[in-house]
C-alpha cells in the first residue's frame, strides 16, 4: 500500500489506536527528544533523530520477570501492547539485530518476543544525514527499512507518504480507515555492501594487538554511556527484591563498560583497565555477533558519537582495526 495522509490524519489514526493500546513516540522538551507514551498530539515530526531508541517498549531498562509469595511462583500478567511512532531506520534494523540475539539461539527470550508480536511499530524516513551518523557506511538507507508494520516518509509540507509492511499494519489501517490496502515487500532494507565491517574470520587475539587500545581510549571515563543510549547494547543483570510479602526478581539493563560487570567472586577482574572493557564493547558489536548472526550490532545511529563526553568515536576505531587488517 502506498497512500498519503497529512499529519492530522496520522495524529487521528494514533488517537484510534490508543483506545486499545499505549501509543508512543518521539516527544521533545526542553533538552532532547525521546520515546515516551504521551497523547499523539504531543509527539514530534520533524527529522531530528532521539537521545534514545524505542528500544525500551521491547526491552525494558527495568522489567519484573517473576515474583514469589508463601513458596508459589507468580508469573507477571502480559505487558500492555505499545504503538511506537516514528522509529528511525537505525532503531528498526537494531530491532532487527535484536530479533537475531533473543530469539534465533537454543533459548528464546519469551520476553521479548511477545512485545515484537503484539507492538505495533511505526517507521520514520530520515530526510537528511545528522552529525554523527554513519547508517550509510553499514549499507542502510536511511529512508526506508521494512523491519516496521508501515514506514512514513515525509512528502511535503505535513504530509507523508505511508507504506504497509505487515498485515498487522494493513489491518490497524483497515479498521481506522476502512480502506482495503496491500502491504509492499518490494523494497529491502540493505542497498549496499557494508563499508564498515571486520573479517569475521580474523582471530579476538589477532586484532588484541593490531592498534595501541590504551592509547586510542585514554580519554574513556568508563562511564557507560554509551551503551545506555545505544540501540543494540543488551547486556542485563537480575536483582531479587523483597516486596512485602514476596520476592520479585527483575532484569535490569548492564553495562560492559563498568568495572563490576566481569568482576569475579575471587577479586579477580579480567578486564580491569577501561580500554580493555572498551575493546570488549568494540569486538562484542562488530566480530562477536556477527559471527553468531551474521549481523553487526550497529547500525549507525550516531547516538555514542554525539553523547561522548570525551569524544570517542567508534567508527574511527573499526576503522584503524580495517587500516590494521582485522
Amino acid at each position: 500500500m502506498n497512500d498519503t495522509l497529512t499529519k492530522d490524519g496520522i495524529i487521528a489514526f494514533l488517537s484510534s489506536l490508543a483506545v486499545k493500546m499505549r501509543v508512543a513516540g518521539p516527544v521533545r522538551d526542553a533538552k532532547v527528544t525521546e520515546y515516551r507514551a504521551a497523547p499523539p498530539e504531543a509527539f514530534s515530526f520533524g527529522d531530528g533523530v532521539s537521545y534514545k531508541s524505542p528500544k525500551e517498549f521491547y526491552f525494558p531498562q527495568t522489567e519484573k520477570m517473576i515474583s514469589f509469595r508463601g513458596g508459589k511462583a507468580i508469573a507477571e500478567e502480559a505487558p500492555v501492547p505499545a504503538a511506537v511512532f516514528a522509529a528511525r531506520v537505525c532503531d528498526l534494523e537494531a530491532l532487527r539485530v535484536m530479533r537475531e540475539v533473543f530469539l534465533s539461539g537454543r533459548y528464546k527470550d519469551p520476553f521479548f518476543e511477545r512485545r515484537l508480536e503484539k507492538n505495533l511499530i511505526i517507521g520514520m524516513a530520515c530526510v537528511s544525514k545528522k552529525p554523527g551518523c554513519f547508517c550509510d557506511d553499514l549499507g542502510f538507507d536511511m529512508k526506508f527499512s521494512d523491519f516496521c508494520d508501515m514506514m512514513l516518509e515525509p512528502a511535503g509540507e505535513d504530509s507523508f507518504k505511508v507504506t504497509g509492511l505487515s498485515e498487522k499494519g494493513a489491518a490497524a489501517l483497515w479498521e481506522y480507515a476502512r480502506v482495503k490496502i496491500e502491504c509492499d515487500n518490494s523494497r529491502r532494507a540493505l542497498t549496499s555492501k557494508p563499508a564498515l565491517r571486520l573479517n569475521k574470520q580474523t582471530r579476538e587475539t589477532e586484532i588484541f594487538g593490531m592498534i595501541d587500545w590504551e592509547d586510542m581510549l585514554s580519554a574513556c571515563q568508563g562511564c557507560g554511556m554509551c551503551t545506555y543510549i545505544c540501540p543494540t547494547c543488551h547486556c542485563f543483570e537480575f536483582k531479587d527484591v523483597s516486596e512485602g510479602e514476596a520476592t520479585s526478581r527483575y532484569r535490569c539493563w548492564d553495562s560492559c563498560m563498568y568495572p563490576r560487570f566481569t568482576l569475579h567472586a575471587s577479586g579477580h577482574n579480567p578486564r580491569a583497565a577501561t580500554s580493555e572493557r572498551y575493546r570488549q564493547r568494540a569486538l562484542h558489536k562488530y566480530l562477536y555477533v556477527m559471527q553468531n548472526t551474521g549481523m553487526v550490532a550497529c547500525t549507525g545511529c550516531g547516538r555514542c558519537v554525539r553523547s561522548c563526553p570525551a569524544g570517542i568515536n567508534i567508527k574511527k576505531i573499526v576503522e584503524a582495526l580495517m587500516e590494521a587488517g582485522a
